[in-house]
């Protein structure tokens, strides 16, 4: 029974919430990550905004999915993509044949991903200007209110 004592699914985080906006509107499906600052001793972790841009954080180390994270200061990073369009997966031809895109120069030659939906510099910590510090008591509610003419805070 004594083998038990101090064991538990990981380490120890405070509950961390709060809401993430784009100029006053709510943003559903953003990524935050919360990232320590240098000589901090928490582990990075990380969220996804609900439909009314509301969001918890689990940390890397954690087994607890919405646990929180580790007591200290972050630098946080927001990204928020536009959501892929399942109908351009791929593109078919009369027949229902898959058409190549790889055979098309043009294709081969433009990169493609996922739409950004903020300014690039919220998606780097270094470059967000947004803080955290999660406090080892109280409440931990950090609200995010995104500006889409912003530019970086700079290194």
């Amino acid at each position: 029974m004594l083998a038990m004592v101090g064991c538990d699914s990981g380490p120890k985080v405070q509950p961390v919430t709060g809401t993430v906006t784009l100029d006053g509107t709510a943003i559903p499906g953003a990524n935050i990550t919360f990232s320590p600052v240098a000589g901090g001793t928490g582990a990075a972790a990380v969220g996804t905004s609900d439909a009314s841009g509301k969001y918890t954080v689990t940390d890397m180390k954690s087994t607890k999915p919405g646990s929180g994270a580790a007591a200290g200061d972050y630098k946080v990073g927001i990204r928020w993509y536009k959501p892929s369009d399942p109908s351009s997966a791929s593109a078919t031809g009369d027949g229902g044949e898959t058409t190549k895109l790889a055979d098309d120069k043009a294709a081969r030659t433009q990169v493609s991903g996922p739409e950004v939906l903020l300014p690039s510099a919220y998606g780097d910590p270094e470059t967000s200007g947004l803080t955290a510090t999660v406090s080892a008591s109280g409440e931990n509610t950090f609200d995010f209110p995104l500006d889409s003419k912003f530019k970086g805070a700079g290194k």
